[in-house]
C-alpha cells in the first residue's frame, strides 16, 4: 500500500514539478489541474466580500416612492431625483433614496387585467416597510384604503403645508368605515404637472408603517415648491 503524502510534501512536489518547466508550461499546468479551484475561490471570495460590504456597510434607502400607473419620462426622472437630494441634503449625509417612476398595472372595468406581479411587489415592499409614499390614481388609494395601510394625513402634515393642500384632501373610508384624509390631489402641484405625462387625478400617499414619514411630508413640499 502507498504511503499517503502530507499537504506539505504535496506542495513541495508541485512546486519542483513548475521549477523544471517554461513559464508556458507552467501557465498550462495551472489552468488544467488548478483552474476549477482557483476559480471556486475567487467565487468564494467575491461572494463573501459582497455578503459583508451588504452587512456592514451598504446603507438602505432614505426615502422610497413609487409612482403606479401614473408614469414620468426619463428627463423628469432626473431632475426630480437630482432636485431631491439636494432639497432634502441627501448628499451631506451619505444617503441616497429610490424612486420608481413608472411601475404600471393594466385596469379594465374596475379589474386588475395585467400586472399583477408588479401589484405583488408592492404589497412585499410595503410589508417590508419599503414602501414610504404612494403617488397613484383613484383605484389603487381605494385598494390600500381597504387594506387599513395608508395614513391619515390630517394627523401628519404640519399645518403650514396643511393649509396649502386642504382643499385636494381625499376622503376615503378606512376598514372601519371611517373617513379620514388617505390621500392628496396633487395633480396641480408644479413638479407633477411637468413631469406625469398620463390624464387623470394624481394621488399623494403614504404608507402607515413607513419608517420615513419627514421625508414623505418633506417630498410633499417639493412637488409643491415649498
Amino acid at each position: 500500500m502507498l504511503e499517503k503524502k502530507s499537504f506539505k510534501e504535496n506542495v513541495k512536489t508541485e512546486i519542483e514539478k513548475l521549477k523544471k518547466m517554461t513559464f508556458k508550461d507552467k501557465l498550462w499546468y495551472i489552468k488544467e489541474y488548478y483552474g476549477i479551484q482557483i476559480f471556486l475561490t475567487i467565487l468564494v471570495l467575491a461572494l463573501s466580500s459582497s455578503l459583508i460590504f451588504s452587512m456592514f456597510f451598504k446603507k438602505d434607502p432614505a426615502f422610497n416612492v413609487v409612482f403606479l400607473n401614473k408614469p414620468i419620462n426619463n428627463e423628469s426622472y432626473e431632475k426630480i431625483y437630482n432636485e431631491f437630494c439636494d432639497y432634502a441634503d441627501f448628499e451631506a449625509t451619505k444617503d441616497y433614496w429610490e424612486l420608481k417612476p413608472n411601475v404600471s398595472v393594466i385596469l379594465k372595468d374596475g379589474e386588475i387585467v395585467n400586472g399583477l406581479e408588479y401589484l405583488a411587489k408592492i404589497n412585499a415592499m410595503i410589508a417590508g416597510q419599503m414602501l414610504d409614499t404612494l403617488i397613484t390614481e383613484e383605484y389603487f388609494i381605494n385598494h390600500f384604503c381597504a387594506q387599513d395601510i395608508l395614513i391619515d394625513l390630517e394627523q401628519v402634515l404640519p399645518s403650514d403645508l396643511l393649509d396649502k393642500v386642504k382643499e385636494n384632501l381625499v376622503y376615503k373610508a378606512g376598514i372601519d368605515g371611517i373617513e379620514r384624509a388617505y390621500a392628496i390631489d396633487v395633480s396641480n402641484a408644479p413638479i407633477i404637472k411637468e413631469s406625469v405625462y398620463v390624464a387623470g387625478p394624481v394621488y399623494f400617499s403614504i404608507l402607515s408603517n413607513s419608517e420615513h414619514i419627514d421625508t414623505s411630508i418633506l417630498f410633499l413640499k417639493y412637488l409643491y415648491n415649498m
